[in-house]
């Protein structure tokens, strides 16, 4: 069972965005019912490049081969 509702009202997820929000951001799709739908919110995660510390552990990227 999770520890998050997963459904919604639209009154309800528009009273309790934060919570909303924050079930989605880890890893559980939320369901908001409206009268003519169903919104589904889920959360992706942002496409980034190596970190620092990626860089950092081949060795000097400054450094001439």
């Amino acid at each position: 069972m999770s520890a998050f509702d997963d459904e919604w009202s639209r009154g309800d997820a528009e009273r309790h965005i934060s919570v909303v929000l924050g079930a989605a951001k880890t890893g559980h799709v939320q369901r908001v019912i409206d009268v003519d739908g169903t919104f589904e919110i889920r959360f992706v995660r942002a496409k980034t490049g190596p970190t620092i510390a990626d860089i950092l552990a081949e060795g000097n990227p400054l450094k001439k081969k």
